[in-house]
């Protein structure tokens, strides 16, 4: 049965609405859970990140038995991954926000959001059908394979995905059973955090198969179109992704307005040119990445590609360089 627009609708906006409300309240966003642990050795957001990781690999698993028809796996294009990611990371810190939290930001009443979703349209839109297309195209014909098939961790290892992800989890738990006493912040405890924002992983890749394209929770190319979309008809419909970026929005103005959070917040002149050269460049690196944070780091790692494994291994490294260069260097 084809999907009609009223169920692709109601399905996007349900996620968005969870997604932007949960990471609202527990203010998770992986500039923020990097930065805190470069500038401050605080580790609580990226614990959160750890744990909706492990939650998401665990039940992106458990819907490939049978609950899903088929959950994709991002190709392995291993120089695109790597130089990608490590722009995209580089990105985030200079716009003060990676690609997920700027969305839920707007809800927030921050200004500065709109500039980074502008330049990270304007970025993503260059690298997709503009002139940068030609150097995106050659950075991801470099692709391995397995078996004809794009890799993941438990194929390259030739065991089963369910060894690989008791492995997986019990380092995770392990190390996130060694963390500090989380200090008061007003948000949610990253235990409830990371919880929540795991299942909401596993259950966009479930709400968004009645859409007719297993996509899950992605925030880079569905960005671009929003720009591209009105201007010149690219893509030619609405897709769940575009519709899933409103919901986001909306549930974060309803966490923010909730809890007595939500303010406009202008920003200075020469502070938007900084987040709007941050958006810009986390929109040609998620382009040649095949994802952001949330669509390479989360929501297709669960399925524990190589691919998508590499490009959140190149967002962190990336934005560690650039926190080193702002900040730490002497």
């Amino acid at each position: 049965m084809e999907p009609t627009f009223a169920l692709t609708a109601a399905t996007a906006l349900a996620a968005g609405l969870l997604f932007g409300y949960c990471a609202q309240r527990g203010g998770f966003c992986l500039t923020r859970a990097l930065s805190n642990l470069v500038l401050m050795g605080d580790t609580a957001i990226l614990r959160a990140y750890v744990l909706a990781l492990a939650v998401a690999i665990v039940g992106t698993q458990v819907l490939t038995l049978g609950l899903v028809e088929e959950i994709p796996v991002r190709p392995f294009h291993w120089l695109g991954n790597l130089v990608g990611g490590f722009i995209f990371g580089i990105g985030m810190i200079l716009g003060g926000g990676c690609a997920g939290s700027s969305w839920y930001r707007l809800g927030e009443g921050a200004l500065g959001a709109w500039i980074v979703l502008f330049g990270f349209a304007m970025g993503a839109t260059t690298a997709n059908v503009g002139i940068l297309r030609p150097a995106r195209e050659t950075l991801q014909q470099y692709e391995y394979l397995i078996g004809e098939q794009p890799p993941t961790l438990y194929t390259l290892l030739g065991v089963g995905p369910w060894l690989v992800i008791a492995v997986v989890v019990l380092v995770a738990a392990v190390w996130l059973a060694r963390g500090e006493t989380e200090p008061e912040h007003g948000k949610w405890r990253w235990p409830v955090t990371g919880s929540v924002m795991g299942i909401i992983i596993v259950l966009g890749w479930y709400l968004s198969s009645y859409s007719g394209t297993t996509t899950g929770i992605t925030f880079a190319s569905n960005t671009g179109h929003l720009l591209t979309y009105p201007l010149v008809g690219y893509p030619n419909r609405v897709t769940w992704g575009m519709l899933l970026l409103g919901g986001v929005t909306v549930g974060a103005a309803l966490a923010a307005w909730r809890t007595g959070e939500f303010a406009w917040r202008p920003v200075p002149g020469f502070t938007s040119v900084k987040l709007l050269i941050g958006g810009l460049v986390m929109g040609i690196g998620a382009l040649i990445a095949d994802g952001c944070n949330i669509t390479q780091g989360l929501t297709n790692s669960a399925t524990l590609a190589l691919g998508s494994l590499t490009a959140f291994a190149a967002m962190l490294a990336g934005g560690w360089a650039a926190l080193w260069v702002l900040f730490l260097r002497k």
